[in-house]
């Protein structure tokens, strides 16, 4: 296994998991909630693309220095989406609901992955 390629697939999962939310959301769903959704969503698979862009780009040599980066990249990038979801809220009135929604759909994306790495590492005697 590529454990290098994972953070694309988990990318690619979430980011399908994402547009079929969206899908259905446009279809049955009041058009708050699809906003809430789809800002939700868009915010969080940024997020995780910056996050797995700046793991990706640290060089451990310097282990502290590398921890350090890492660490102050993550909190920066949380203090930035809590500002994103407050002004969300505040001014732009999404429904709560589905922005939390839309908020879930990496570790959905998450989920799916694992379910697909149960599936392929069957043996054909247990299938």
């Amino acid at each position: 296994m590529n454990f290098g390629k994972i953070h694309g697939i988990w990318f690619l999962l979430s980011g399908i998991v994402y547009v079929l939310g969206l899908i259905v959301c446009i279809v049955l769903a009041t058009q708050n909630f699809t906003l809430g959704f789809g800002s939700g969503g868009a915010l969080v698979l940024l997020n995780t693309w910056a996050s797995a862009r700046k793991v990706k780009g640290v060089e451990f040599i310097n282990r502290p220095r590398a921890t350090a980066s890492l660490l102050l990249g993550f909190y920066l990038r949380l203090i930035v989406v809590g500002l994103c979801l407050f002004l969300l809220i505040k001014f732009l009135r999404v429904d709560p609901l589905g922005l939390v929604t839309g908020l879930s759909v990496v570790p959905a994306g998450l989920i799916g992955m694992l379910i697909m790495i149960y599936v392929a590492n069957r043996h054909p005697e247990e299938v």
